[in-house]
């Protein structure tokens, strides 16, 4: 957690808790913040943070009280409202209007928002191709060169 390499500490927060005189450095560094979210007591300060991962991360701490809940289910990120959205304990009337009023600007924002909803689907399988004669495989594979 103090190695010199940001991906190196971020990763090492992600599976292990840290020692608690290491956790205000890890809090304040802006490459380790967002994974020390999960060590620390949500405060509102996290819950403002200007990068929008870290207000994800504050959203679906285990601990988040209910004032930051409804604080965070206004965040104009809506990756930070699908986390409040995706939380056991919002109420449902919540979760229905922050559900509703998540439209994402783009295809792929929709797919990694569908794996916080539990309802990610993969793209259709494709078409099994008709089968060849041995003929018709000999002559696709002599075009592709081999």
């Amino acid at each position: 957690m103090t190695d010199t390499d940001p991906g190196i500490r971020s990763g090492s927060l992600r599976a292990f808790p840290p020692p608690a005189d290491l956790l205000p450095g890890l809090l304040a560094d802006p490459e380790t913040r967002e994974a020390a979210v999960a060590h620390s007591a949500p405060t509102p300060e996290l819950a403002a943070d200007p990068d929008s991962d870290v207000r994800s991360a504050v959203a679906a701490h285990p601990d988040l009280p209910t004032g930051l809940r409804d604080l965070l289910a206004r965040d104009p990120d809506f990756f930070v409202r699908n986390a409040i959205a995706a939380r056991a304990d919002t109420p449902p009337e919540l979760r229905e209007r922050l559900v509703a009023g998540l439209k994402p600007d783009s295809p792929l924002a929709e797919w990694m928002l569908s794996f916080g909803r539990g309802n990610h689907a993969g793209p259709p399988p494709a078409p099994v191709p008709p089968p060849l004669t041995r003929q018709q495989a000999e002559a696709l594979l002599a075009r592709a060169g081999f």
